[in-house]
């Protein structure tokens, strides 16, 4: 028997069980390349220009409770009956596909639909999908990403007038697979783009928003693949100077100049809520509704800075003294920053690299120079002049000299707790 033979003798003779000189390996992968002279270009289609592609993904955020499921239900209306846009835009007419795990079909989204004025005829619910069993029995299962792009494929060869899908909530329809984990929402989106891409219909995906602080395009609930697989991002905030007023705001959109956003009231007909659009483009920014830092209660912020002065009063405190004592009295530390950044309180390096952060009210800043780590400094040579005291280790910038050019100096100042948070002010 030879080297990588295995073999066992039986009455008839040697019987072969694994012959290693048999066995291929598995071939390397290969790249597919395409001539970009070889690509056709297209024009990029809209559903509703300026704000949702065709054949793309577009994600709607919020708060529960805003509309958001309204919005979807008017732009159903929209396309079913080919009217015209909230904005003026045209609208091609089309069929629609929702799918709908929170609200009833009966007395909830159809007498919605007919209060937006829908051509019922033209909108379709998905309710789920069949399967045929190794026997040709057959058996209905709920709807999800993971093992149902076929049945939603299936769907659209059978209506062929569909421009828009509808998932709302997105979440609800991702089977068995972590919504937080970024390569197994990849896995589930990656079809259902294709399938957007293929037959040249909008998916529009509904998403409620985390609680956490951060900027506009994080705050989608869950995993940042939702808001990087779609090419549109929208979101529905309250309005912070009138509380029965809604804002639809663009929170990324890179397939055009941002046309601005929305707003409406949610009006009703018959006790059935509608969508009621307001004339004109709303030039706010998302990131200003929606990051945590904005929507902080107000009193609670202004307790913290009355504390923080009476506590600074005295004097310069290290900050690692404060941040302790303001825990000690319910403060949050987020909450102290953003209180000593109201305040304009002075934090001063103590020392070299490794040494702590000291914090001062600005009354207590008798000498007329603000300190600052030498690094942090130097950057900032192309804005402002430094004049460098070669006797001590801190620079000093005069604040009395360069008070009527610089407002502020952006230094990544971290407060005393290794975080870079705030700045110093002249």
């Amino acid at each position: 028997m030879s080297a990588g033979r295995i073999e066992r003798v039986t009455k008839s003779g040697p019987q072969v069980l694994y012959d290693s000189a048999k066995q291929t390996k598995p071939a390397s992968p290969s790249a597919i390349i395409r001539r970009f002279s070889e690509i056709k270009p297209e024009s990029l289609r809209w559903l509703w220009p300026g704000r949702i592609p065709l054949g793309k993904l577009t994600l709607l955020i919020g708060d529960p409770g805003l509309g958001k499921s309204l919005v979807t239900i008017d732009i159903a209306a929209h396309v079913s009956r080919g009217s015209k846009f909230p904005d003026g835009e045209s609208c091609e007419l089309g069929d629609v596909i929702f799918l709908s795990a929170e609200d009833d079909a009966a007395d909830t989204i159809r007498p919605r639909l007919d209060a937006a004025g829908a051509d019922v005829a033209r909108v379709h619910k998905l309710e789920g999908m069949r399967i045929t069993l190794a026997d040709n029995s057959t058996v209905d299962r709920p709807f999800d990403l993971a093992k149902g792009i076929a049945a939603l494929e299936d769907a659209l060869a059978h209506i062929p007038g569909v421009r828009l899908i509808i998932i709302d909530p997105i979440s609800a329809y991702l089977g068995g697979a972590d919504s937080n984990a970024n390569a197994e929402v990849r896995e589930l989106l990656s079809p259902l783009a294709a399938l957007a891409a293929k037959y040249g219909v909008a998916v529009l995906c509904v998403t409620h928003l985390r609680k956490s602080a951060g900027a506009a395009v994080h705050r989608a609930i869950a995993s940042i693949a939702f808001t990087a697989a779609a090419r549109a991002v929208w979101a529905v905030a309250s309005d912070s100077s009138d509380i029965n007023r809604r804002l639809m705001l663009m929170v990324k959109l890179n397939l055009c100049p941002n046309v601005g956003g929305l707003a409406f009231r949610i009006e009703t007909l018959n006790a059935l809520p509608r969508i009621a659009w307001e004339a004109g483009a709303v030039a706010v920014d998302a990131n200003d509704v929606l990051n945590i830092e904005y929507r902080e209660d107000h009193s609670e912020r202004k307790e913290a800075e009355e504390w923080l002065r009476e506590f600074l009063a005295d004097g310069p405190v290290a900050a690692s003294e404060a941040i302790k004592e303001a825990s000690a009295v319910g403060i949050t530390r987020t909450t102290l920053h953003r209180a000593g950044r109201a305040l304009g309180i002075v934090r001063r390096k103590l020392g070299g690299r490794g040494a702590g952060w000291e914090w001062s009210l600005q009354e207590s800043k008798n000498s007329g120079f603000i300190y600052a780590p030498v690094d942090s400094l130097n950057s900032l040579n192309s804005q402002v002049k430094t004049n460098v005291d070669s006797r001590t280790q801190d620079p000093k910038i005069s604040a009395e000299k360069y008070m009527g050019t610089v407002k502020s100096l952006p230094l990544p100042v971290d407060g005393g707790d290794g975080e870079a948070d705030g700045e110093i002010r002249l």
